[in-house]
This record gives C-alpha cells, sequence and structure tokens, in this order.
C-alpha cells in the first residue's frame, strides 16, 4: 500500500522537506535475501510495533530476516556484538536501530567496507557509511508539541522525561522544543532523564513531583505518560498537570481516550520499519532507492478530550501507523 513520506535532504530532518507517496517493491521481491534487523529492546509496545511492521513487510518481500533486541540503550557493546554476529552469519544487509548515534559509527563503517550494506533505521546514526536512512523524525515531534503549547495560549511550566542522558537524536528532540517555545507562555522548568522502563520514569516523575512543586506539564515517552498516572492520582493532580508524550503507544491511546493523558505527537512511524526493509531489498536488487536515501514521515499532535474540546483530534490518529496489533509479540525470525 501507498505510504505518505517526507522525503529529507539532511540528517535529523531539518533541512529542505519533500512529501511524496512511498510504494515499496512488489511482493516476493526479497527472496533469496538474508536480512538482519537490530532494535533497542522490545520492552515497550512502540518497538514491539517496530518489531511487528518489520516481520509484516518482510512476510510479504519474501526476504529472510533475523531480530535481535539488545535489551536497553546501555547495551552498546552488546548491540555491537550483534552486528559483528550478523555478518558472520550472512546476513545481506543490516538495519540498525541504534542504541547510540556515535558509538555504533566505527563497527558500521567496519561492516560497510565489507560490502554489507546498512540501512540506518528510527534512531539515527552519524556516519556517512549507510546505504539509507528511515529515520524517526524527533526534530518535528518535539517541535509541535512545543508549537502545539504555544498556541494553547495559557502559562506552561513543563518538565520533560525524554528518556537516555546522551542520546543524539532525544537532544534533537529537546533543541526542537526549546527552539519552538523561545520567549512563549511555555517555561521549561527541568529535565528528567533515565530508562525509558516504567519502573525508572515512575521514580522520575515522583521526585519531579517534589522538586517542582509548580509543574503542570509532564512531556516524555510514552512510558512516562502511562507511569504518571498513579502518582498523580495518589496526590489528587490528574486535572492540575496535563501530560503528553512524543510517541503512541496503546497505552497513551487508551488514556488519551479515558482523559487520563492530554495530547501525544503522532509520527506514524511503524511505517519506517517497513520503508527500511524496502530499502534494504531495493539495495540488494540494485534498485535506486524511492524517494531518496532520507525517509521520514508526516507527524502530528493528537489530543484527547482531557485537553479540551478545542484540541480533541483524537479521532484523526491512524492507528495501523501507530500502534502494534492487540496482543501482538516479539518475533525475531522470518521466512
Amino acid at each position: 500500500m501507498p505510504i505518505e513520506v517526507i522525503n529529507c535532504d539532511t540528517p535529523g530532518c531539518d533541512g529542505e522537506r519533500t512529501p511524496g507517496v512511498y510504494t515499496p517493491l512488489p511482493a516476493g521481491s526479497g527472496e533469496g535475501m538474508s536480512l538482519c534487523a537490530l532494535l533497542p529492546h522490545v520492552k515497550d509496545p512502540y518497538w514491539l510495533g517496530i518489531n511487528e511492521a518489520l516481520v509484516t513487510e518482510a512476510e510479504r518481500s519474501g526476504a529472510s530476516l533475523q531480530v535481535f533486541e539488545a535489551g536497553g540503550y546501555t547495551e552498546i557493546s552488546k548491540q555491537v556484538d550483534q552486528l559483528s554476529n550478523c555478518v558472520a552469519g550472512g546476513a545481506d544487509a543490516m538495519l540498525i536501530g541504534a542504541v547510540s548515534n556515535e558509538a555504533l559509527n566505527s563497527k558500521i563503517d567496519e561492516i560497510a567496507a565489507q560490502g554489507v550494506p546498512v540501512i540506518d533505521m528510527i534512531n539515527g546514526a552519524t556516519t556517512t557509511n549507510v546505504a539509507g536512512r528511515a529515520l524517526f523524525d524527533y526534530c518535528t515531534l518535539g517541535g509541535n508539541l512545543g508549537k502545539h503549547l504555544k498556541e494553547v495560549g495559557e502559562p506552561v511550566k513543563a518538565v520533560w522525561f525524554p528518556g537516555p542522558a546522551g542520546v543524539g537524536s532525544l537532544e534533537q528532540l529537546m533543541s526542537c522544543f526549546k527552539e519552538q517555545t523561545s520567549g512563549s507562555n511555555v517555561e521549561l522548568l527541568g529535565v528528567q532523564y533515565g530508562d525509558t522502563g516504567k519502573d525508572a520514569q515512575l521514580d522520575l516523575v515522583e521526585n519531579a513531583l517534589e522538586a517542582y512543586p509548580d509543574m503542570n506539564y509532564i512531556l516524555g515517552s510514552a512510558t512516562t505518560v502511562d507511569a504518571a498516572t498513579g502518582p498523580l492520582t495518589e496526590r489528587g493532580l490528574q486535572d492540575d498537570i496535563n501530560t503528553a508524550s512524543y510517541y503512541f503507544t496503546p497505552e497513551v491511546a487508551s488514556l488519551l481516550e479515558s482523559g487520563g493523558a492530554t495530547c501525544s505527537s503522532a509520527g506514524n512511524d511503524l511505517v519506517l520499519a517497513k520503508v527500511a526493509l524496502d530499502m534494504g531489498v531495493r539495495t540488494l536488487a540494485g534498485e535506486p532507492l524511492l524517494g531518496g536515501a532520507h525517509i521520514g514521515t508526516p507527524a502530528s499532535v493528537i489530543c484527547g478530550p482531557a485537553a479540551g474540546e478545542k484540541w480533541d483530534n483524537l479521532d484523526q490518529l491512524i492507528r495501523e501507523l501507530n500502534l502494534p496489533s492487540k496482543g501482538f509479540q516479539p518475533v525475531f525470525s522470518v521466512n
């Protein structure tokens, strides 16, 4: 099925953008090809959705796919080992959801020099030795949230919970948010970094509630929004502190519907996994990359009833492009 995409001329999608439609190669085009995909983890619905999209596209294309997950963003050495093992195992191409924007560069360069094409998927790596990029547009998502909060008009005193410290893409998200809200009604009280596991985010939220009594907005990962529900309810603050995430999960969608969360950026980014796999097949087949070597997706801010009637646009969410299927469990081998 054709997919609406944005062709980005520069990494980070901060350059010229050209709206377009991405149509993958016909079914069966990947038969006889062996691809390996590396994910940071599969411990939240976002990466489960990416896993499902990779599996679905591999099944359609006919390509053999092996999927590995590192277990978290601190597991750099494990992901480096997984890269080596995939190549040693005969992978024809690599799809990499990098745990670090820079730490994998030398290994990616080494693999590319061996003639194994690498597709930079979702998170982004800074090396130039990749055959293509299908990347989550952190700048647009952070900027969109900032723009939305400005348009709300009321004073916003926010604390950000982006995820692990030192991740370049998350720093870009923060930078674009700050740029969009500079000189506006939006005040950033602080930034709380940490693993995106629910227990870690719960601790961060509880600490922030003590440290920032004036806070009226929690901005962060989908796990942050989910984790914040309990502490806010226990303290009777659910009507005083809004919550918004920079990506979608089933939990966020349910919270938006029930009024337990306010807004979320929707990047339609499960499509990027399909595009990344098609890029790998195209590269191996000697086909040009459709739309260019860097693909992103359009993004918007989706809000529920808690945001007020003016902002409630939950009916505009394209669920199949943002959420995994109900009950989906990780799949690590296809064809």
